[in-house]
């Protein structure tokens, strides 16, 4: 982009602005993104009209429609070329043995056309080592290392970065593989029902390849998240603290007790949080309160108590939570340790709400699971939270909160 402007006699500034533009358009497009097989005309067109709107917007009004459809002509020429270059060389070092080391999941008849279809062609960038499958038994190109269970020590052991999954993949299986680091790739068999319903954009061999999304933790909007939670948690703080001191008044003097109730809950990955509401009732002993399901009509909560409790009053303290980085304003409820391992044992999924920051509120919340509603569709709409992570869906989830609030939705 720099040398088809410099060469149209514009600006030093203009050229870096339309190289910035370029550069954040495609990366919004994914065409830097790798790719099975290297392909120098994916994401084409996207690329040549990066460079087109880049152009308008830099130039515009100092430059004919002319010359910026010649820039642009010539940077799309240049940037296929030199992408072409690229992914020659990357196939070239493919060849000579730089592929990466690959686990396939399933030693079926699927199974084993994928590994022999790999080992016939480096190129595609993936070299298995081994499978991994439930049925001991003979393998015809390479050997069954172990059986599914296996997969963390595999991995390490014989420094496989990526695991193709054909035929006997489970979730968990997937999941730790992509903890460990690797490339995870669903196979499906060119005859099963999944490849009608989704775009394939990867192959090997024409095999189709599917890629596993990254955890929301790797997104490049992750840290959007921990700033949004910063910013509303201080402001909220700052907004809240004459409604919180009129509570704690009331609180004292209703209840008898300090103003701050605290809460052993289980947090992100299973760790402890120590979680910090108003005190809207004062248990009997700790038990109670560690095992006392819901307060929701208990005659021990006053009108004023009931009140916050309606408001969602009671659960601003837990903005500090969210400011030591313990908790989020989005993401599963946290619930407490008893709680966590009876529903783990029970409820399907339920264990996985935790690989997401706690919540203040969340995607089952404004759907209106709080209080004493089924735990089973809570965990169902956390974990769909979960895997379709966005901050857009942060964004959603606090807007829709904040109308339920104006409804009164508390309990």
């Amino acid at each position: 982009m720099a040398f088809a402007a410099a060469n149209a006699g514009q600006h030093v500034p203009r050229v870096a602005l339309a190289a910035i533009l370029v550069i954040t358009l495609n990366s919004a497009g994914r065409v830097y993104a790798p790719r099975v097989p290297a392909s120098s005309l994916d994401r084409g067109f996207w690329l040549a009209g990066s460079g087109v709107v880049a152009l308008l917007a830099a130039f515009w009004g100092t430059a004919s429609p002319t010359v910026v459809a010649l820039c642009a002509s010539l940077f799309t020429f240049l940037a296929l070329c030199g992408r072409s270059l690229v992914c020659s060389a990357v196939r070239r070092a493919r060849q000579r043995g730089s592929s990466v080391p690959a686990l396939v999941i399933g030693a079926e008849a699927h199974g084993q056309r994928l590994a022999t279809s790999l080992l016939a062609h480096p190129e595609y960038g993936l070299r298995p080592v081994g499978f991994l499958d439930e049925m001991a038994g003979e393998s015809r190109c390479l050997p069954i290392l172990g059986r599914l269970g296996d997969i963390a020590h595999i991995v390490p052991t014989y420094g496989v970065r990526a695991v193709i999954i054909a035929g006997q993949g489970q979730q968990s299986t997937a999941r730790t593989a992509r903890a460990l680091g690797c490339e995870v790739f669903l196979a499906p068999d060119p005859g099963e029902l999944i490849v009608d319903f989704v775009t394939l954009r990867e192959h090997v061999h024409s095999f189709p390849l599917l890629r596993m999304r990254p955890d929301a933790q790797s997104s490049a909007a992750w840290p959007l998240k921990r700033a949004l939670d910063i910013t509303v948690a201080l402001t909220g703080l700052i907004l809240a603290a004459p409604l919180l001191a009129i509570c704690a008044v009331i609180i004292r003097w209703k209840v008898g007790a300090g103003p701050l109730f605290r809460q052993r809950r289980v947090g992100y990955r299973g760790e402890p949080i120590e979680l910090i509401k108003l005190r809207t009732m004062k248990p009997a002993d700790a038990h109670e309160s560690a095992m006392l399901w819901s307060i929701a009509h208990d005659s021990r909560v006053g009108p004023a108590a009931r009140l916050m409790r309606r408001t969602s009053v009671d659960e601003l303290p837990q903005l500090w939570n969210v400011l030591k980085g313990e908790m989020s304003i989005t993401g599963p409820r946290p619930e407490r340790p008893h709680f966590v391992q009876e529903f783990s044992r029970t409820i399907p999924g339920y264990g996985q709400r935790h690989r997401m920051p706690v919540g203040i509120t969340g995607w089952a919340q404004i759907h209106g699971l709080r209080g004493d509603t089924s735990i089973e569709d809570r965990a169902r709409f956390d974990n769909y939270y979960i895997d379709g992570w966005t901050f857009r869906s942060d964004v959603k989830i606090m807007m829709r909160t904040l109308w339920s609030l104006l409804r009164l939705g508390g309990s």
